[in-house]
């Protein structure tokens, strides 16, 4: 599962010190500080240059519109599939998906490629009937439910120009390289490549069939607590029938 987000100029910084776990108070509250030293980076090796020296870089190359809104930026975030649980697979998974994007989006465009292994989501702690565990204080109890590890692919959007208005060959149009046709597209290019390099696990699923219609990191996460809810609830289900059952044979 995939989304994108576009950046102006004046979310750059910020979105990648986030990315690069370089907020000390970060507004995603999500984070858990002792995971993030199992986070890493796919990004090529450019000696002393920093993420954001070298989009500044790459960036004075190509022309761009004069404008505090246009979208110099942008950023996939590609979830592990859940069928993927071996340590060794989920790399191999984010070393090929990596590959995919350099090559779709061009490897001098790359600005940041970073895994997250440290993101969950915070929620209330119940007995196996539902009712809720509580602290010596009378508080819930809560506790930290980690998420998928996810990798946050960041790339200037480069397509060409033969404007003669300019001397540049290349400009940065967002609204060129993510159209709907790639949005269309994406996620299936996506499993084919994974397809063919053997990584078996599957991107596309009812999320993300709906007629070009990218998600949202947002609702990615709310996604994600729904499915937590589910499984709670059918667990519960389930140990209730058995119950039953256990009485029954008692009878």
């Amino acid at each position: 599962m995939a989304s994108v987000q576009k950046f102006t100029e004046g979310a750059v910084r910020n979105q990648l010190r986030h990315n690069a776990r370089e907020i000390a108070d970060s507004s995603n509250h999500d984070i858990e500080p002792s995971l993030s030293k199992y986070n890493y980076t796919l990004t090529p090796n450019r000696g002393a240059l920093s993420d954001y020296d070298y989009y500044r870089q790459r960036k004075s190359e190509l022309y761009v519109f004069n404008r505090s809104d246009v979208k110099v930026m942008a950023g996939w975030v590609v979830t592990l599939p859940r069928e993927i649980t071996d340590p060794k697979q989920e790399r191999e998974f984010f070393r090929v998906t990596y590959d995919f994007l350099e090559s779709r989006y061009g490897r001098e465009n790359v600005v940041q490629a970073t895994v997250h292994m440290d993101e969950g989501k915070r929620e209330k702690v119940f007995d196996r009937w539902g009712q809720p565990v509580l602290n010596d204080d009378g508080s819930q109890v809560i506790r930290v439910v980690y998420g998928q590890p996810h990798l946050h692919f960041c790339f200037i959007p480069v397509s060409s120009d033969s404007s003669s208005a300019h001397p540049q060959s290349e400009k940065i149009c967002a609204k060129e390289v993510l159209n709907r046709r790639e949005l269309q597209h994406f996620h299936s290019d996506l499993q084919s490549y994974l397809d063919s390099h053997g990584i078996d696990c599957k991107v596309l699923n009812g999320a993300v069939k709906d007629f070009g219609r990218n998600r949202t990191v947002a609702e990615l996460k709310e996604n994600y607590e729904r499915d937590r809810e589910l499984d709670r609830l059918r667990e519960i289900e389930r140990l209730y029938n058995q119950e039953r059952h256990q009485e029954r044979g008692r009878w």
